[in-house]
């Protein structure tokens, strides 16, 4: 997942939809990369005795998860309790707030779709 993500965020140098690059802040950056990897690790981790349909869902929801927004929130595949990486699920079990901070722009997100799609299938 990271070496596809860093691979297309280095080989895609025109811009977005939005008129930015796929790169900058708040953005597909190195940490927010790194994120995503880390999240696809445990979607595999954690579905290792299940069937491969839980393991794609498991992997989609890294993707709606980072274009959620607090407008918009889309967590509904993201694994719910207080030991989840989904803050925003972990806020519900907690009954605290949450604000949406990490979000990637719907431009971006476009982008990696297919290294989700490949990857997911």
């Amino acid at each position: 997942m990271g070496t596809r993500l860093r691979n297309l965020r280095n080989k895609y140098s025109i811009k977005l939809s939005d008129g930015k690059k796929i790169s900058g802040r708040g953005r597909l950056t190195n940490a927010q990369i790194l994120l995503i990897q880390k999240y696809y690790a445990l979607a595999i981790r954690r579905n290792t005795s299940k069937s491969v349909d839980e393991l794609s869902k498991s992997i989609w929801a890294i993707y709606f998860h980072k274009l959620s927004t607090d407008a918009k929130p889309q967590h509904s595949l993201c694994p719910m309790g207080s030991d989840s990486w989904c803050g925003f699920n972990e806020s519900l079990s907690s009954g605290e707030k949450y604000i949406h901070k990490h979000s990637l722009p719907k431009p971006v997100l476009l982008k990696t779709k297919k290294v989700f799609r490949v990857l997911a299938d």
